[in-house]
């Protein structure tokens, strides 16, 4: 189904930033992400133009002064009569979680809201039908709810952590702005956290966005810096000695917490990308391979015992195997297929899960990371093992 989105901006306020990002912006960048077929621009849209001429083609912004002239603008976008319509005010600010759950509820038939509370009122934001639409526009553009002919039609959608938020001028607007999208990250992270991620690394991580998120760091970059700590983690775990296997593990733990940041900052700043998140993947596989690498090197130069370079090797053979398991029997697959497959769900959410690196830390301090080497690599032959049984049973079963 066709979707286009409609940003209201009768005054100024779009300008409004957070994370140092124009509301109006944020919008516009969220929005595209999702996909969405067209993006128009309806209102005072000169102070506009300047942040949004590199996304938006120039026919998409609609110069209006005159509410009275709401109806030309409508009839003058040419919408099919099938299609939905998300229709919002430049200055909300709102997550990618809650915006996908309006444009999902959208899919229906129906008019769909979110109410977004600001410190001046609450205002909305809809998905609707062509033939509803000169009636939101008058409505939102006014907030004079006198103008709507339908809200007993319209279906409360609720968004997480307070968002949809309306954002007026001043610095206190913009601090509850960016404290509502950092309490936000949580329900965009839970369904792939471990216990430990969810209840300890992402306090910490959440903490070294909201500092990050104010400066010119990158999420790429960012991905970098853990990939490297991870490195100094490994490269340490490979030395013999109590107290450098200690500080690698450690470090290594840092770099897992730290892993979490770059993509809160991506979606803060909205910045999230197709290159950045298989960069995360691959620079995520490099550090495992080096902290599995490190930490047999280092039992080798510790005792001499050629058998842990030997388990290793197994290893890693069993790492390759578990890579060829999870392309044929999750990455090929349909979403859909992956839904109706709750077993495969839970081992995507084991092999997501990075909670191993407090295990690493405790058996180093106990001087016993033998019994990591050895589990893992029993471990990743028995998980692969577990994907291709799983995939075969529920293709007999289909």
């Amino acid at each position: 189904m066709e979707k286009t989105a409609i940003i209201l901006a009768p005054d100024d306020r779009g300008l409004q930033p957070v994370f140092g990002i124009p509301a109006v912006r944020r919008l516009a960048l969220l929005i595209l992400q999702m996909g969405l077929r067209a993006v128009h621009i309806v209102g005072h849209v000169n102070p506009l133009t300047a942040i949004l001429s590199d996304l938006l083609p120039p026919q998409a912004f609609h110069q209006l002064d005159d509410p009275s002239s709401l109806d030309r603008v409508a009839e003058g976008l040419a919408l099919l009569d099938e299609e939905r319509v998300l229709v919002l005010k430049a200055n909300l600010v709102i997550d990618r979680h809650s915006l996908a759950r309006l444009i999902e509820a959208g899919n229906n038939s129906g008019l769909y809201y979110m109410e977004a509370v600001g410190e001046n009122g609450a205002e909305r934001l809809y998905v609707c039908s062509p033939a509803d639409l000169v009636s939101v526009f008058r409505g939102l553009w006014s907030l004079d709810s006198s103008y709507f002919t339908i809200p007993d039609k319209a279906q409360l959608v609720r968004g997480v952590a307070g968002l949809p938020y309306a954002a007026d001028k001043g610095e206190e607007q913009t601090r509850s702005a960016e404290a509502k999208l950092i309490a936000a990250l949580s329900f965009q992270t839970a369904a792939g956290d471990g216990f430990l991620a969810r209840h300890f690394d992402r306090r910490i991580s959440r903490a070294i966005s909201e500092r990050l998120a104010r400066t010119r760091a990158t999420p790429n970059q960012i991905t970098l810096g853990g990939m490297t700590i991870g490195l100094i983690g490994a490269y340490l775990l490979s030395w013999p000695g109590y107290w450098s296997h200690l500080i690698g593990s450690l470090l290594f733990l840092f770099c897992v917490i730290v892993d979490g940041v770059d993509g809160e900052v991506a979606r803060l700043t909205v910045q999230e990308t197709r290159f950045g998140h298989y960069l995360d993947i691959i620079t995520d596989n490099i550090v495992h391979g080096a902290i599995f690498a490190g930490i047999a090197f280092g039992l080798y130069h510790d005792t001499g015992d050629g058998g842990y370079l030997r388990a290793l090797w197994f290893l890693m053979g069993g790492f390759g195997l578990s890579i060829v398991a999870v392309y044929h029997c999750i990455l090929r697959r349909s979403p859909d297929e992956l839904r109706r497959s709750p077993i495969t769900i839970r081992l995507m959410t084991l092999l997501a899960s990075r909670d191993f690196a407090y295990l690493v830390v405790v058996l180093a301090i106990f001087n016993r990371l033998s019994w990591f080497l050895i589990g893992a690599a029993a471990g990743s032959y028995l998980f692969a093992a577990a994907l291709w049984i799983i995939s075969i049973r529920e293709k007999a079963n289909a």
